[in-house]
């Protein structure tokens, strides 16, 4: 189907997360999603779906955030989009909070 309409928003999302979810392979479905959000800029469920996907790969908060606040205001009463932004927040807070405590932690000293 990709083949026939390769720059149907719809399918380029649902490919891009069968490739994600599914295969595992997230340089491939980041270039879907990339491709669906140029054709279709205000859907919030891909921005979502990248949003997430460059948190999970590449950790970058800053962009993930960015994609995952425009799926909010695109989609601001999608249940699925909130919840993504959500689980966002909560593993941003987390990873922050692990970095505070690794980097206060006083170095080890090995007994002699």
């Amino acid at each position: 189907m990709l083949r026939s309409d390769p720059s149907n928003p719809l399918i380029l999302r649902n490919y891009g997360k069968f490739l994600h979810e599914v295969e595992g392979d997230a340089k491939r479905a980041e270039e879907c999603y990339s491709r669906a959000i140029l054709a279709s800029p205000n859907d919030g469920d891909v921005l979502s779906l990248y949003g997430k996907l460059v948190w999970e790969t590449h950790r970058d908060e800053d962009r993930a955030d960015a994609y995952l606040q425009r799926a909010v205001e695109a989609s601001p009463d999608d249940c699925y989009v909130l919840g993504s932004y959500a689980s966002f927040l909560w593993d941003a807070e987390e990873d922050d909070d692990e970095e505070e405590a690794t980097s206060a932690a006083p170095p080890l000293v090995e007994a002699f």
